[in-house]
């Protein structure tokens, strides 16, 4: 008995020892302390090859990710094309939600106006022609002013039709007979270029230049008579000479008393003043500093065609008033 009890405490020191040594030489993980409150650890031992138990119908089952093989060769989306530059080029916002309106041409036509212009200075005063030609494939509208003793300014637009009426590829404005701005349109590619720059603005179905839109509306208006309707008001996307895209839209204005300058036109139109056919009265009315208000007076006799034009930019001192001419 004396022998067997030192043989077990030189075991047990030993071991003590052993243990010591593992605990030092990190052979056995530390213990991280315990933090307050209660822990259930449940310890499930599944063998290699066990299955899964199915899930019963009425289990909800999340859907598991799809292998790496299957993302690999998932097809990834078409990038846009690109516009000049480089740049993507991206639909703008709203583009479905632009209107396409049933349209009807009105006949070729020379329209005289007086002109009279108003800005820092004195108001002038001048005349202004248009011109609107049109085959079955292709149109020109034409407009040219003259105010006192200055050269004659004139912006001539060219294109052709489309699904959505007028559809024009080029605006240029010109001085002196020399071309000083211009604005494209890519039909194809539904975008409108500048000379020199590296943009190509999307633009949406029916878009039209700054002189386009009077034959844009006046087809419009035509079909929409026509029809026997009186829509309260028509949206048109018009690019400008400096390539920016704006949303104009025009409202029905309720028939009132006609402008000074409008009543001696209207009565020479017809026999009889009070059987002249009344005039469709516009607004583009807009909300933003100096950006460009529009009125028109467009004329069922003329295909509506306007018989008088009014823009400025309030609350700017400028305005342009085009007032038809006795035929």
């Amino acid at each position: 008995m004396r022998t067997r009890r030192p043989c077990g405490l030189t075991l047990a020191v030993l071991a003590a020892h052993a243990l010591a040594w593992r605990l030092a030489t990190g052979a056995l993980p530390a213990l991280a302390p315990a933090r307050a409150g209660v822990h259930r650890v449940a310890l499930v031992s599944v063998a290699p090859h066990s299955q899964v138990p199915a899930p019963s119908p009425d289990t909800p089952v999340a859907p598991s990710p799809a292998p790496a093989s299957a993302r690999a060769r998932t097809t990834p989306a078409p990038r846009a094309p690109t516009g000049a530059g480089g740049a993507l080029r991206q639909a703008p916002r709203g583009t479905q939600a632009w209107p396409v309106y049933a349209t009807r041409l009105p006949p070729p036509a020379t329209l005289h106006y007086a002109l009279v212009q108003t800005g820092l200075a004195a108001s002038a005063t001048g005349t202004a022609h248009l011109e609107w030609r049109h085959d079955a494939a292709t149109y020109s509208l034409r407009l040219a002013t003259t105010v006192g003793d200055r050269p004659v300014r004139e912006w001539q637009s060219t294109g052709g039709f489309d699904a959505a009426g007028v559809a024009p590829s080029r605006l240029v404005e010109r001085e002196k007979g020399r071309d000083r701005r211009a604005v494209g349109f890519d039909r194809e590619g539904g975008v409108v270029r500048l000379p020199g720059a590296s943009g190509a603005p999307v633009v949406a179905p029916g878009a039209q230049d700054r002189w386009s839109w009077v034959a844009q509306l006046a087809a419009i208006a035509e079909a929409a008579a026509r029809r026997g309707e009186r829509p309260a008001h028509w949206d048109v996307q018009v690019a400008g000479l400096r390539g920016e895209l704006e949303r104009w839209t025009f409202r029905a204005l309720p028939a009132g008393d006609l402008p000074p300058e409008l009543q001696h036109a209207v009565s020479g139109l017809s026999e009889n003043a009070d059987r002249a056919p009344a005039l469709l009265h516009l607004l583009r009315a807009t909300d933003q500093p100096y950006s460009l208000r529009i009125e028109a007076w467009l004329s069922p006799s003329l295909h509506h065609l306007p018989a008088g034009l009014r823009m400025s930019t309030p609350p700017g001192p400028w305005s342009l008033s085009l007032w038809q001419r006795h035929p």
